[in-house]
């Protein structure tokens, strides 16, 4: 996709699709949101015979920024996260406008299972929410980044709407195309009515 630009303000989002991610993924979209940020992800897009690879590249050439979860280290070993991770720093090393910010749960785990990308700041999220929606602010924001208390405020109420959105389409998981716009277009009303962006 050589000449196009990345979009400056969005934001591609490398993370685990499973249960057990899904609070952390919700705030993702709150914080994004609330800095004025557009979350992107491979969920957006239809599968038209493309393949996801391609998906994939095609998202990361597009957006400014791409975060990268590495937090799922069990068995089985899930090789998704840092290949994905490598096709970012392939983009940053070679010329292409992108940075990336890396997320982990467990301070100094790096070091044992992606040693290579030592040097890098990594941002500690413990599992949970609240300390995820600080990182993220630390990561991207500015002198004027919203208060983390009011985001964690649109992250409670924007949990509740995911698990009626769940019920609503009939999924076991958020992790659909659907769902994900209306979780991003709903972030996006409450963080206006924040005042943290204008429509």
């Amino acid at each position: 996709m050589a000449g196009i630009s990345p979009d400056e303000q969005s934001v591609f989002l490398n993370v685990p699709y499973d249960h057990g991610y899904e609070r952390n993924f919700v705030a993702l979209i709150s914080t994004l949101v609330s800095l004025g940020r557009k979350p992107r992800c491979v969920l957006e897009i239809a599968e038209l015979g493309q393949g996801r690879l391609s998906r994939i590249i095609s998202h990361l050439e597009t957006c400014r920024i791409s975060i990268h979860d590495l937090s799922r280290v069990g068995l089985p070993v899930r090789f998704n996260l840092p290949f994905e991770l490598g096709l970012a720093c392939g983009l940053s090393a070679y010329g292409r406008s992108h940075d990336f910010v890396i997320l982990e749960k467990e301070r100094g785990r790096l070091d044992l299972t992606l040693s290579d990308i030592k040097g890098r700041d990594i941002y500690i999220h413990e599992g949970k929410p609240r300390v995820l929606i600080g990182c993220v602010l630390d990561a991207l924001g500015s002198e004027d980044d919203p208060d983390p208390d009011r985001v964690h405020e649109i992250w409670k109420t924007l949990w509740i709407l995911a698990g009626f959105l769940k019920s609503q389409h009939g999924r076991s998981d958020i992790f659909h195309r659907s769902i994900f716009r209306k979780l991003v277009a709903a972030a996006t009303d409450l963080a206006c009515d924040a005042g943290f962006i204008t429509s």
